[in-house]
């Protein structure tokens, strides 16, 4: 019992740091819905997203803007990573890997019009 309860433990805290993790790579605006996305997660989730995001971190420059999509063709290449080979968990995992990036850094500014003004 003792060890169930330490290994539960120790998985709940696992979980909860790679979501404060995923959390900071949110952009400010974004975290509340980022936070409800990511509670929806499991854990092979969770470590794929932050997989991917570590990634990110890697291939970006010092002070150089970085677009994460072009990475994720080379991120699930079956031929690359041993992980990939089951195409149905390559489909899944790179979907949770698009919803992520779209609550994640998705600007939540709302753009206004100005509606035309028609003459009298």
């Amino acid at each position: 019992m003792y060890v169930s309860l330490e290994l539960n433990l120790a998985a709940v805290a696992s979980r909860s740091s790679l979501v404060g993790a995923l959390l900071r790579a949110a952009l400010p605006e974004n975290r509340s819905a980022a936070l409800d996305f990511l509670q929806g997660l499991s854990r092979d989730e969770l470590e794929c997203l932050a997989d991917f995001h570590g990634a990110c971190v890697l291939e970006t420059q010092e002070f150089e803007a970085f677009n994460p999509y072009p990475l994720l063709a080379e991120f699930f290449d079956p031929w690359t990573s041993e992980r990939w080979h089951n195409s149905d968990d390559r489909a899944h995992k790179t979907f949770i890997v698009l919803a992520w990036l779209e609550y994640s850094q998705k600007s939540t500014a709302l753009s206004i019009r100005p509606e035309p003004v028609h003459a009298i």
